[in-house]
């Protein structure tokens, strides 16, 4: 028998011809599949969806943590605060996979701003981190900030 390699196609073809009523045997042969391949296409063909697909994507929200900013972190803790919602619904809300809630709510997860912090008069940016010539430190700010709070607090340098 000449098998074809199970595509979509394939798996559409044959569960059109299980829904008009054609025999097993007669749908492996015409589709070019074996009997084994048909059952399972005809047990999953009644069986629905397990997982809900996420209204923002239309599919299921992947479990990426350098895709997830600070401010859905946030908007999950204040559900999750309100007391009143599953987890799974929390996590269709917010178009994140329901581990990622549960990593919010045990705590794992955090909502952390990557944005630059605010500056004070005599303080600027450098283009490229340097390191401090006093203390080592490596830093993006102008003048060093661990310098001036070690100075401030009367703290000696460490060496």
């Amino acid at each position: 028998m000449d098998r074809k390699p199970i595509t979509a196609a394939v798996i559409e073809e044959a569960e059109r011809l299980l829904a008009e009523g054609v025999d097993h045997a007669v749908i492996a042969a015409r589709v070019g599949i074996t009997g084994y391949v048909l059952q399972l296409i005809a047990r999953h063909r009644g069986r629905k969806r397990t997982c809900k697909p996420s209204p923002l994507t239309g599919r299921r929200a992947p479990n990426s943590q350098k895709g997830i900013d600070a401010a859905t972190i946030r908007s999950i803790q204040r559900m999750l605060g309100a007391g009143m919602l599953p987890h799974a619904e929390i996590a269709r809300e917010a178009g994140v996979s329901t581990n990622m809630v549960s990593d919010v709510a045990a705590g794992r997860r955090q909502a952390v701003t990557m944005g630059r912090p605010p500056l004070a008069d005599d303080e600027r940016f450098l283009a490229e981190p340097i390191r401090c010539s006093v203390c080592r430190a490596k830093i993006s700010i102008v003048p060093c900030r661990a310098c001036r709070t070690r100075r401030e607090t009367g703290e000696e340098k460490f060496v």
